[in-house]
This record gives structure tokens, sequence and C-alpha cells, in this order.
């Protein structure tokens, strides 16, 4: 067994690396890197260095982590980190500053060229997907180059949920009929930013947020014809007035124009290219802070739901023709599931072996994901 330390680094000092107080998301990568052990935090690298500094303070106060982050340092710039060499990084800031070949936003690509795996949060850019495989073309040809993973985070893909449903629907035999995906964002209890709220900013709620239960679909059913896909959005100047959200806190819209906003709900349906139709539902207007998420599959005498695949009381809903009562029933419970855990403990598995399968989200799949989040979004906007 590899016994070496591996030298880690952090690029974004936010929640989705350190966590969010009073947030019903469980982020947090480094706590579970963490409690993976045997590594070593050389820095945090963010332009809020007050934040960094903040950060790297809570954790040297801890007597049970406080050992991992000795030597670690704050930077406002990436490079400062490479130069560290560290054995991988964790990537995780919003998808305006990385994602591209323009000027400072390629630093994914800096980091595999200078030989350091990658572990990059979603969605992997926000430009348009035209310029972005420009970019993939080239962290595709770098990564084999230099001999380095990298790895997406679509977390649900290592839950064992999704797991479950991928050996049922291999065992049935037959293929996929139907898919239905749901993700509704709460929105009244935040934490919001005016950022999230804008679509050129973040590539917009299904490019962003929804990318989760769409890359599900491409890895439960298989790839999409792009080409079929039909989206209809609610915006929030609908001239029906539906569009209005009355519960935002501090006013994260009040300098964003009206029709610029993120929509507020979007349906989408499609046809995948070696299996059935795919379906998606999306908005932002539930009350507080917790999502509603689940992803439902049909095939020829096989139903499987299942349902709120972030939280503890998650379940997956399954009848079947091969039960001994077609009309039951049966349910599976994942009451311990962290899937964030899981693909962190494959990434470093990875890491450490250099075996490449034990990645479920190459970046060159997730590409295919971002492609599909696009034609979704652009065919919403021509609709509306």
């Amino acid at each position: 067994m590899d016994t070496k330390i591996l030298q880690i680094g952090f690029v974004g000092a936010g929640g989705i690396h350190f966590g969010k107080a009073n947030f019903k998301l469980p982020w947090g990568h480094a706590t579970r890197l963490e409690k993976i052990g045997r590594i070593k935090v050389i820095a945090i690298v963010d332009p809020n260095t007050n934040l960094a500094e903040e950060v790297l303070k809570t954790k040297l106060s801890s007597e049970k982590v406080g050992h991992f982050y000795t030597d670690c340092k704050v930077f406002s710039h990436f490079n400062n980190l490479i130069s560290l060499k560290p054995d991988a990084v964790f990537i995780g800031i919003p998808p305006l500053y990385w994602g591209s070949l323009e000027d400072g936003r390629d630093m994914e690509l800096q980091f595999i060229k200078a030989g350091v795996n990658v572990f990059t949060e979603k969605p992997q850019s926000n430009v348009p997907p035209e310029k972005f495989d420009k970019y993939v073309e080239e962290v595709e040809r770098a990564s084999r180059e230099n001999n380095v993973l990298v790895s997406v985070g679509y977390m649900f893909r290592y839950h064992d949920g999704i797991v479950k449903m991928k050996e049922l629907i291999k065992a049935h035999g037959g293929k996929v009929m139907a898919c239905r995906l749901k993700f509704c964002s709460a929105y009244s209890m935040g934490p919001l930013s005016e950022f999230s709220f804008n679509t050129d900013k973040t590539g917009g709620p299904i490019v962003e947020v929804a990318t989760h239960v769409c890359d599900l679909a491409r890895y439960i059913a298989g790839d999409v014809d792009l080409e079929s896909i039909q989206t209809v959005i609610l915006k929030d100047n609908d001239q029906s007035g539906a569009g209005c959200l009355n519960h935002l806190p501090n006013d994260v819209e009040s300098h964003i124009a009206p029709g610029e906003k993120i929509p507020r709900v979007t349906f989408s349906h499609w046809r995948f290219k070696d299996a059935g139709i795919g379906s998606l539902m999306h908005s932002k207007v539930l009350p507080g802070n917790r999502h509603e998420i689940s992803v439902e599959v049909q095939m020829d005498g096989l139903q499987m739901s299942l349902y709120r695949p972030v939280e503890e009381e998650c379940t997956l809903v399954v009848r079947s023709i091969k039960s001994e009562d077609p009309n039951k029933d049966v349910e599976y419970a994942f009451p311990e599931q962290d899937s964030f855990y899981n693909e962190l403990c494959a990434f470093i598995k990875a890491v450490r072996s250099g075996d490449r399968s034990v990645i479920e989200s190459t970046y060159q799949d997730a590409a295919k994901t971002y492609q599909f989040t696009w034609k979704i979004r652009r065919s919403g906007e021509t609709s509306s």
C-alpha cells in the first residue's frame, strides 16, 4: 500500500472546500480529505486572502485536524501553488474564472502542464461550448502528455443509490424507456449572492446547478441526441407575473436587469441516442435552503425512484416485474451515504495507484454534460 503523504492544495477558500454555516448542502471537501488522511495541505489560494487566512487559522486551532495544515501557506494566485509542486490540487471557485483559453482562465491547464493531478468542480466553465471544446482538447492532450489525472466533481456518480440503480438496470435487461429528473432549488434562507442569479457569470441554473442530474441522465441512459432537446422556461419578467420571487434576502437581484436574471422554472425533454426519452424540471422557488432532488427511471417491467440523494433520509424505491408482488414497492435506504466522500476517495486512490478506472467522471466525459446543459439553456432562451 502506498503510504506516501500526499501534498495537496486548495484553490478557493469558500464553501465547497471549507463548508458554509447554516446551509443544508453538505459541502466541505477539506473535512472529507482529512478523514481520508495521509495528506498535507501545503497551500490555500484565494484572491480574498483574509478569508483564506481565517480558514487556515480555524484549521490550525483544531487539535484533531491542525496537523494537516502546519506548513500551509496562503496565496492570492495559483501560480504560487504550482511552484510548490503539489501532488494534487482541488479547484472550487466560480466558473467565471477558469475553463477557458483566455489569458488567466486556464489554471487547470497550467496545473496539468506542471504535472499536478487535478480535481475540479462543475461547471467546468461559463463560456459557450464551441469555445470550451477547444479548451477540452488542450486539457486532454496535456493530461496525456504529462500522465496526470483530471476528475470532475459529479459526486452523484459515486452515490450508492445510483450504483444500485445501474446494477438493477443491467440485471433487468433491455433499455431505459424513460428517465425523469428533478432539481428544485430553495432560496429564501440563502446563502445567496448576486453572482448566483446572474446567468452571464454562472452559465445559468441548468449549466451550474441542474447539471448534476443532467449528468446522471447520461450516466444512466447514455448520450443525448442534442438536436432533439426542447425546452421552455419561465423568466423573471414573464408577462403573467408568475416569475416574481417575493422572498429574496438582501436584494440579491436588485442590480440585475429584468430579463437577465436566472429562469425561475425550466422544463426540458429529449431523446437519448440509444435509449428512450428523458425529461428535466428545474426551479428556483422553494422556501428555506433545502433542495429537492430526485431521479426516476422506467423500463419494461421496472420502475426506480431515488429521492433526496444529498440527505440522510435518501431512499431508492423499486417496483419490479421480477418481485414476488409486482404491485409492491421495495425500498432501499442509504442513511450513511456521502457521495462527496466517495468521489474524493476514488480520486485519492487513483492518484496513489495510477488506476484511472476508479474515476467515474473524467474531464472529457464531463464536457459532454457541459454541452448538454448548454443546449438545454439555449433551447429555452430561443423558445421564450
